[in-house]
């Protein structure tokens, strides 16, 4: 009985390690996609900020424009005023004047907040460039060796599962069932091992006399409240 009990704690080892394997079939492929999903989001605020700074740079191109406009009209009608022979063309020619003054005025303050907002968005560029770069470094870094590990789970797991049943056609077929059946419904732990007293996964103390039971090894005992098969560590496994 004692070698059956070995066998059984040999098994439940191999399912640790098939579950394990499991829970990274889960999340190394979340771990893979995350890292994708960053470099094209670095990608997407990039090209946002690209985007905006080419909007800037297109308004402050217009202001240009509009400024250069202003002055060549202004050369042009003060060049005028000396060919004005009456007072009220010359108040209106200087009045328009004064007015693109102000208006010239007006778009070089707006030219001076563009180009401070300018010099943000480069800053803020220079910033996404990094990140990207950051993104795309991790990328390379780990892509290939996530991808591979990905692929290689189902022959490791596979191992794991040839080597345990091995061990379980050295067993009576009903303990394999009822093992089997603790693996499915008991979170992938069929054997609880005793400590200080109570079992090592629920908690619940263990009366004297199966203690002893335990001890010997002479029967398979079953925890009283969770139904795991119980026993004693065997210190060599």
């Amino acid at each position: 009985m004692e070698e059956q009990l070995r066998t059984l704690a040999q098994m439940q080892k191999l399912d640790d390690k098939i579950g394990a394997l499991r829970q990274l079939q889960n999340e190394l492929p979340k771990e893979l996609n995350d890292i994708l999903a960053n470099v094209a989001q670095a990608e997407t605020n990039l090209n946002q900020i690209k985007g905006e700074l080419e909007e800037i740079n297109k308004k402050l191109r217009n202001l240009e424009l509009d400024i250069k406009q202003h002055q060549e009209n202004i050369k042009k009608y003060s060049q005028q005023l000396a060919e004005i022979k009456t007072n009220k063309e010359y108040k209106a020619l200087n009045s328009e004047i004064a007015y693109l003054k102000e208006k010239i005025s007006e778009l070089e303050s707006q030219e001076l907040e563009l180009m401070d907002e300018e010099s943000e968005f480069k800053k803020k560029m220079e910033k996404a460039k990094a990140e990207l770069e950051q993104a795309k470094k991790i990328q390379r870094e780990r892509e290939d060796e996530l991808r591979k590990k990905i692929e290689s789970l189902d022959s490791e797991i596979d191992n794991f599962r040839n080597e345990r049943n091995k061990l379980a056609q050295t067993l009576p077929q009903s303990l394999v069932k009822q093992y089997a059946k603790l693996i499915k419904y008991k979170n992938n732990c069929a054997v609880a091992y005793a400590r200080n007293g109570a079992c090592g996964v629920c908690g619940f103390v263990i009366r004297p006399q199966v203690r002893i039971e335990i001890q010997q090894r002479n029967k398979i005992n079953y925890c009283e409240n969770c139904g795991r098969i119980l026993m004693e560590k065997f210190e060599d496994l």
